[in-house]
């Protein structure tokens, strides 16, 4: 081997070496489904309520809670703001013909009270527990600052929280549109 080519070659077997173990394997990539995957997706899919279901629900229980708040905080007045989006589905639901749809937030420039978070989130828990949507996190609980998330197993979620406004969010989770005849994928 030349001096001139031994740089060349040192490149391409550092090159190679990264692509072949630095960077792992191709089906290691979060993003690559199998095909069993995306058929166990498809499969649950169907067992799910259709999108306009789960929406039509999804936003009766924000506009319950947002009642609920204001009984017991009266100065909120609550407005939507944002667009509704629909788009695809993540992971191996991406390959199927769900959908998911997040909701124009419901917000009060006023926030919550601290004395008054206690209360509504319990009315919040009471509201969706039937719902299936009870397990909860919170990201931030402190004087004047409170934000939570409930979530399903199903993928839907409501969002509360309030600092300088309150807020309610809230996302179906993958499901079939009504529309929706076909098989999937």
């Amino acid at each position: 081997m030349s001096l001139r080519t031994r740089p060349w070659f040192a490149a391409f077997a550092t090159t190679l070496t990264l692509l072949t173990t630095a960077c792992g394997g191709i089906m290691e990539n979060p993003y690559n489904h199998t095909d069993e995957e995306i058929a166990d997706a498809a499969a649950i899919l169907p067992t799910r309520p259709t999108l306009e279901v789960t929406e039509a629900e999804i936003t009766a229980a924000v506009l319950q809670i947002a009642d609920a708040a204001g009984a017991i905080a009266p100065e909120l007045r609550w407005e939507w703001k944002r667009e509704r989006s629909q788009s695809s589905c993540g992971g191996a639901f991406g390959k199927t013909d769900g959908r998911e749809v997040d909701l124009p937030n419901y917000v009060s420039a006023v926030p919550i009270p601290d004395t008054a978070w206690p209360a509504v989130l319990q009315a919040a828990r009471d509201i969706l527990t039937p719902l299936g949507i009870t397990n909860l996190t919170v990201y931030v609980d402190k004087p004047g600052d409170h934000d939570v998330i409930f979530t399903s197993d199903d993928g839907r979620h409501v969002d509360l929280g309030t600092k300088v406004a309150a807020l309610v969010s809230a996302g179906t989770g993958c499901r079939l549109p009504a529309a929706h005849t076909g098989p999937t994928p």
